[in-house]
């Protein structure tokens, strides 16, 4: 199963992730099909945009901790106490853009994932070395509600530009990873514009949403602050939180 992820030297972000019952049994495998695709999140993923839709699942996740921050998220920042361990809420922070895609193995029949080839510039944090990467391709995979329009939302992502994307890997070890996921369901995706500036859309839609729910502050407003922060080495004590 891709899903089980085997971490470089032994560090994982200990983030539990519990999908509710109505996001996983509300929901037919795909766009058309008989099931709960009429009503509720089904209905609002259907007409989505990209965003909206990869912000669906934040409602229903549970999670053992999350980073309050876009920074707090980078892997130079250190996780500890209150069962986390030493751990990392990502492993890799790149800049590139999103080439081309195909249908996925989606982890559960009311998903659909999106398989993304994703061309690295730069990886601006990583834990370990990771300046192999630039210059090539990884996949990345994108789970979405199995009512969405697959097709627009692929080919919305596609049509972005330069793009910051904080990854864990998944599947095998082969080093460097050659798989990915975006940390929370999708959330620590940045739009990276012309003059610098990052914009994060999905967690704007979770905002949207409902302001409650789970999503970073947008603390890094350009790369340069991203690149800065991603230089200064950063502990959090979760047991003081």
């Amino acid at each position: 199963m891709r899903r089980t992820r085997l971490v470089p030297h032994g560090l994982v972000p200990q983030v539990l992730v519990l999908l509710a019952g109505g996001l996983l049994a509300g929901c037919a495998a795909g766009p058309g099909s008989a099931g709960g695709c009429g009503s509720g999140a089904g209905a609002r993923a259907g007409d989505a945009g990209f965003a909206e839709v990869l912000a669906l699942p934040a409602p229903t996740a549970d999670y053992a901790w999350y980073p309050g921050t876009v920074t707090a998220a980078l892997p130079s920042v250190t996780y500890t106490g209150d069962g986390a361990g030493d751990s990392r809420a990502s492993e890799l922070a790149a800049v590139g853009r999103f080439t081309g895609w195909a249908p996925g193995d989606p982890a559960h029949p009311s998903l659909q994932e999106i398989d993304l080839t994703f061309e690295v510039d730069e990886v601006v944090d990583s834990l370990g070395d990771l300046t192999v990467l630039e210059g090539g391709t990884v996949t990345v995979h994108v789970s979405i509600d199995g009512c969405a329009d697959v097709d627009r939302v692929a080919e919305e992502l596609l049509g972005l530009d330069d793009l910051v994307l904080f990854l864990n890997h998944v599947g095998p070890e082969p080093w460097p990873p050659p798989e990915w996921v975006i940390v929370f369901d999708g959330a620590f995706l940045g739009d990276v514009h012309g003059d610098g500036a990052i914009t994060w859309p999905v967690a704007e839609a979770i905002a949207a949403n409902n302001a409650a729910d789970h999503h970073p502050e947008a603390d890094a407003g350009t790369l340069d602050g991203l690149r800065a922060a991603a230089a200064e080495e950063r502990t959090v004590d979760l047991s003081t939180h």
